[in-house]
């Protein structure tokens, strides 16, 4: 009798031991952490795009479920705004589409089984188009498609100054001209001479699209064309 108390006392002792260490070795899952490495001073952008860089620092010991950047006009944004999704667990990510001269919260984020994880945001904003200068390239079609390379000042103010480039075949000083300059979402409209569309020689319309403008436009004596315009 007395051994077969010893016995098992012996295995409810092993038994307690082997729960407490698979207790003790049981890790506890938590959300993961992720940073975001991008602040508006040295983010990389255009005038419609931003490249945001983030990186998972820890994995909550659950596998990574998701990550990348989630953005808004709005505070704190979340997954269920604007995102995109990362590969990696540290990424670099171009953010397309954006407003010109517009401000955004950005967040990176990650998603373990535990739960979604938030950098702390950044506000970051695209680039503005007053007091920048464009080359514009005007193309005639029914001359051959000949090109007319100008200087065009988009000014705070929204006025313009159009002077022809100092390039073969261009005339520098002989067609200066003073119009107007607006802009609906990233949609430029560029009045050649005044403000009046109506009674302007030319009328530029185009889309900003990262660090280039192009479009297409009217001509009171010439069929209509297209342009296209890199900043200087």
């Amino acid at each position: 009798m007395k051994t077969n108390s010893i016995k098992m006392m012996l295995l409810f002792s092993l038994l307690i031991t082997s729960i407490g260490c698979e207790t003790d070795n049981d890790p506890t899952l938590t959300n993961a952490s992720i940073t975001m490495e991008t602040t508006n001073e040295n983010a990389e952008k255009t005038y419609t795009t931003v490249k945001i860089n983030g990186s998972v620092s820890s994995d909550g010991r659950s596998s990574i479920i998701n990550r990348g950047v989630c953005w808004s006009s709005n505070e704190n944004p979340t997954i269920e705004d604007n995102l995109m999704d990362a590969t990696n667990d540290d990424f670099s990510i171009i953010v397309n589409d954006l407003l010109v001269n517009t401000s955004y919260y950005f967040r990176t984020f990650v998603t373990n089984e535990q739960g979604t994880s938030y950098s702390e945001q950044q506000i970051v904003n695209t680039l503005s188009l007053n007091n920048t200068s464009w080359k514009f390239t005007t193309v005639y079609p029914n001359q051959n498609n000949f090109e007319i390379y100008s200087k065009i000042d988009f000014l705070d103010d929204n006025t313009t100054k159009f002077d022809e480039m100092d390039e073969p075949d261009q005339c520098p000083g002989c067609f200066i001209t003073f119009g107007t300059w607006s802009l609906d979402g990233n949609n430029l409209t560029y009045i050649w001479e005044g403000s009046d569309p109506t009674i302007s020689t030319y009328v530029y319309s185009g889309i900003v699209n990262g660090m280039h403008i192009s479009g297409t436009y009217t001509h009171t004596s010439e069929p209509n064309g297209t342009w296209s315009a890199l900043e200087l």
